[in-house]
């Protein structure tokens, strides 16, 4: 059987005889339609379309005649009159075909979408939305998308993983649960009749035993996890038992929805079915050397002292290795022979290798030698992927995501000081962070209220020391509260948004705006040298003057700035600034 007949019809529009190139002799100039056409390149003439098409392409990868999506762009055809761009193989489809999945009569080709009569708008077979091309049945109201009709399902399926009876495919519009994920759909299910049995095609293959980065056990499929008040270890939303699941053999009330145990940030796509178990023990952060002396695998050349902090309460300067934090009166270890290696107690602590919320592998623990990031061209430096922050300390590290220790030291569930409630990492999506009001990929939610925190809110201190404040800067947040008056900076001294998280003394009843406490650099150590975008740069403390940023022209309010090295006076403010190019664009203003 033939599903998409060969075109014999295809005819090129610019040949060497064709007059459409041509002009008169008489006028040297070009009409707009040949300049057009210069531009745009050859055209084709197809049966599936009434216009020539232009061969061209999508550069976003979106082809308006199926849901197929290609991530480097395609080169397909093109038809400017009708806004149309296609795969070429979706440009080239038969006017009519017969499909397996409707056997009763022929599909049409539709050219431009549905006709006013059909009901549903949507795939009759994959669900996805209908685009401009579409084969239809007017008699039965049936319609298939481009990519399915050139891929038809199996009509019956025999996976003995799957199901033990054959599976018969049912292109109907019905409404159904899924068996295997507990999932309501209203069309084109397998079915078992003896088993009375329902199940989406996709879910036939579910993996049997596989790790997901939630959980330190594997995990099996069953198809009825019974009776109980089962929670999603991932969505932490509640588990039908009726249907199947994902559950651990080890902790008897562990379950995960099977749509949320397979999602690409949860599991690292292998089955484990007759795999040995893998060792998950890393290698200890330290060696303990004696009472209060360690040596760090970060340090290995030298030993490390714990030092007590109240006693040695360092400068602005003094910056925990892995962190970047001030040492202040926290307990710390420090090298016995360099004066500038210090490490928080807590920080020398960190684990070699991390499970994380955000990533389906576990995390390394690297230090901060060599770090090195292909793009942008940075050295000494790298951007954090979950709060976008610039940073020069310890990261965990895996594949294409690189984490500062604040943000990879995050786990479920996240107890939050300003909020009551406990915070999980729940869904993929942006969401607005109810501190900042900024949109963010990577967010944690409260399940008893609306209140979302981005990871970079989620990781400010607690509390900080200004350099003109006797006493610590305490965080507050008034966004769940009436609060009437406003509240003032007391660095830049413009007003503040009450709805924003903010610092507060509350001894003195100052307030201050969070970038003008903690700045765009302050996890780069200061005085390192660094590389950005291929320019030298190292960190400052921002003078009591407050130099005028040379790309902005505005003052830079932050306690840090980033100098160019090989510039007088080359000051930026913020990350933002960093980023812009090389003009110079300062302008005298007064903020």
């Amino acid at each position: 059987m033939v599903l998409v007949e060969e075109l014999s019809d295809v005819t090129t529009s610019h040949g060497e005889n064709d007059d459409v190139s041509s002009y008169d002799d008489d006028d040297d100039s070009l009409t707009p339609s040949m300049v057009f056409d210069q531009i745009m390149g050859p055209t084709v003439m197809l049966a599936s379309h009434e216009h020539p098409f232009y061969i061209h392409g999508s550069s976003n990868g979106h082809c308006d005649g199926c849901p197929e999506r290609r991530d480097n762009g395609f080169f397909g055809y093109s038809c400017p009159t009708c806004d149309l761009t296609v795969h070429k193989e979706c440009a080239e489809s038969s006017p009519e075909i017969n499909h397996p999945s409707h056997r009763r009569h022929p599909l049409t080709l539709f050219k431009h979408g549905l006709p006013l009569a059909a009901a549903d708008d949507k795939c009759r077979l994959c669900g996805e939305k209908l685009g401009k091309l579409v084969y239809h049945c007017s008699i039965c109201d049936f319609s298939i998308d481009l990519y399915c009709a050139r891929n038809p399902l199996e009509l019956v399926v025999h996976y003995p993983k799957g199901h033990e009876h054959i599976l018969t495919l049912m292109p109907r519009l019905i409404r159904f649960t899924c068996n295997a994920c507990g999932l309501e759909s209203d069309r084109s299910p397998y079915v078992c009749p003896q088993c009375d049995f329902m199940i989406h095609e996709d879910c036939i293959y579910l993996p049997r035993v596989i790790s997901i980065i939630r959980h330190r056990h594997r995990i099996s499929r069953t198809y009825f996890l019974g009776s109980g008040d089962w929670t999603c270890g991932v969505c932490r939303r509640r588990v039908d038992g009726r249907y199947g699941a994902y559950c651990c053999s080890i902790c008897p009330d562990y379950a995960v929805h099977s749509k949320c145990a397979t999602r690409s940030d949860v599991w690292d796509g292998r089955e484990l079915e007759d795999e040995p178990e893998e060792n998950d023990e890393c290698e200890e952060p330290f060696w303990v050397v004696s009472d209060g002396v360690i040596n760090h695998f970060s340090h290995r050349e030298h030993d490390l002292r714990l030092e007590d902090g109240l006693a040695n309460i360092l400068g602005e300067h003094t910056r925990c290795r892995a962190c970047v934090r001030p040492v202040y009166s926290n307990s710390f270890y420090s090298c016995m022979h360099c004066d500038d290696f210090v490490l928080h107690e807590t920080c020398a602590n960190l684990p070699r290798k991390q499970r994380h919320v955000l990533h389906n592998h576990q995390l390394t623990l690297y230090n901060d030698d060599s770090i090195v990031m292909d793009f942008p061209s940075t050295r000494g430096v790298f951007l954090c992927s979950a709060c976008d922050r610039l940073c020069s300390g310890f990261r965990y590290e895996c594949c294409n995501i690189k984490l500062d220790v604040r943000c990879g030291s995050i786990s479920e569930p996240f107890l939050y000081e300003c909020h009551p409630h406990p915070l999980f990492q729940t869904s993929i999506g942006s969401k607005i962070c109810a501190v900042c009001k900024q949109e963010s990929v990577y967010v944690l939610s409260c399940l008893d209220c609306d209140f979302v925190l981005d990871f970079k809110c989620a990781t400010l201190p607690n509390r900080v020391r200004y350099k003109y404040d006797r006493k610590p800067l305490s965080l507050c947040y008034d966004g769940d509260k009436d609060v009437t008056g406003s509240y003032w900076c007391e660095i830049c001294e413009g007003e503040m948004d009450q709805k924003i998280m903010f610092y507060t003394c509350e001894s003195y009843g100052s307030t201050i705006d969070i970038h003008c406490v903690l700045g765009d650099f302050r996890y780069v150590k200061p005085r390192l040298q660094f590389e950005f975008n291929g320019k030298k740069w190292k960190v400052a403390l921002n003078g009591i003057n407050r130099p005028g940023c040379y790309k902005c022209g505005f003052r830079c309010k932050g306690p840090f700035v980033a100098v160019r090295v090989d510039y007088d006076n080359g000051v930026v403010c913020s990350l933002s600034c960093l980023w812009k190019g090389d003009t110079f664009e300062f302008v005298r203003r007064i903020d």
